[in-house]
Parts: structure tokens; C-alpha cells; sequence
């Protein structure tokens, strides 16, 4: 609903061994919508996991996840800097690219001395 998309995609029906279904990768809903909240993609990849001892086992398990922050759902989500910070990804790739140039300068001012 989240993503109009299947969470396991159309290899579900082709899944009938347990190993098959061991191999089912999850498509995340944040991949599609990035207003999903991270716990929220968390409780649902819980709920939807093809092994039916990994879901919850009871209806109010899920609904609770769904409105209370888990922190174990958020921690397997870290943003990567440039979604958390873009202003010190920015600074920090400036400065190691600005490093380089200057690297680079004192390289060829080097050899052109020695010429």
C-alpha cells in the first residue's frame, strides 16, 4: 500500500521449497518512498518475512511497532552521511578533493623544477 509495489516481488509463487524462500530478498518500502518511516519498513519486513516463526506472533505486536519507534528496526537503516548531513558530506568531499589538487601542484611543480 505504502509503495504499490510487492515486498518480495514476483518470485514468491515460484518459492516452494524452504530454501527457495530463504533466498527471497525484501524490497524495502523507504526504496520507493522515502515518507516511510524506517521503524514502519521495519515492522512490515517482520510482518511480511516468508518465515512464518519470524513474524509476530500476535496482531498487537505489529500494530504497537507500527505506532512506537523499535529501536532495533531503526538501527538497521543508518543513513549515510549525505541523507543525515549533506552540508559535511559536501565539506568533507571538498576538502579531500581540494587535498588532491594541491597534491597534484606540488607534484608537478616538483618535476618542472627538476627538468
Amino acid at each position: 500500500m505504502f509503495t504499490g509495489r510487492l515486498p518480495y516481488g514476483t518470485q514468491v509463487p515460484r518459492a516452494r521449497s524452504a530454501a527457495a524462500q530463504h533466498r527471497l530478498k525484501y524490497s524495502s518500502a523507504i526504496t520507493y518512498n522515502a515518507d516511510v518511516p524506517i521503524w514502519v519498513d521495519g515492522a512490515l519486513k517482520k510482518a511480511l518475512h516468508p518465515n512464518p516463526d519470524r513474524r509476530y506472533a500476535e496482531v498487537a505486536e505489529f500494530v504497537y511497532d507500527l505506532h512506537h519507534p523499535h529501536k532495533a528496526f531503526m538501527a538497521d537503516h543508518a543513513l549515510p552521511l549525505i541523507e543525515r548531513d549533506p552540508n559535511r558530506f559536501w565539506k568533507g568531499l571538498s576538502a579531500v578533493l581540494g587535498l588532491t589538487v594541491i597534491g597534484l601542484l606540488a607534484y608537478i611543480v616538483r618535476i618542472g623544477g627538476a627538468a
